[in-house]
């Protein structure tokens, strides 16, 4: 073999050499290159997901936000009505009172409870009270009752009042303190 087929063999055994050097080379750069990849999808990924997370997070919390203002704009709007369906109810239930205190069936409620009070006190001492508004009516219930009657320096809206002092007792009959009663359940 001579020099030259020599070199040949040579140099195309370096170049195989190189060769499958390069390839090895190569194969190692694309699977280095193929896990870099990989870890920055999967980063990205990841961070894709968590913006993803904080941005929901945020949606929820303004979307909390507006509808928590909105239920208490709801409820003060509730509120309101409330407050003015109660309003024209007692004053409905007021003007109602008024025309029923100029009847005849008022005269005889009032009789009727003066006569309870009366009752209740038997033979003990008892101070019955009848509201300013009904002064004018003093003389005739006291003639039909036979009880000494007095009127109240309170206005109580209609109705008896009386005291047993040695029971320390009061029997409420007033319209007031029933309209209280029923405002409670309102």
């Amino acid at each position: 073999m001579q020099i030259r087929e020599k070199l040949e063999v040579f140099r195309d055994f370096t170049i195989d050499v190189a060769k499958e050097k390069s390839s090895q080379l190569i194969a190692q750069y694309e699977q280095a290159s193929q896990q870099e990849l990989e870890e920055y999808r999967k980063n990205r990924q990841a961070e894709l997901e968590h913006r993803i997370q904080l941005e929901e997070q945020k949606v929820r919390r303004q979307l909390n936000s507006k509808v928590s203002g909105e239920l208490l704009r709801q409820k003060h709007m509730l509120d309101e009505c409330k407050r003015q369906w109660k309003d024209k109810l007692q004053q409905q239930v007021k003007q109602l009172l008024k025309e029923y205190q100029s009847t005849q069936e008022y005269q005889d409620f009032l009789k009727a409870k003066i006569h309870m009070a009366l009752e209740l006190a038997g033979k003990e001492s008892v101070i019955i009270y009848i509201n300013p508004s009904d002064a004018d009516r003093k003389e005739e219930l006291e003639r039909e009752t036979g009880a000494k009657l007095t009127i109240s320096s309170i206005e109580f809206g209609g109705g008896i009042r009386a005291v047993i002092h040695s029971r320390n007792m009061l029997m409420d009959e007033s319209f007031a303190s029933r309209l209280e009663q029923e405002e409670i359940y309102l």
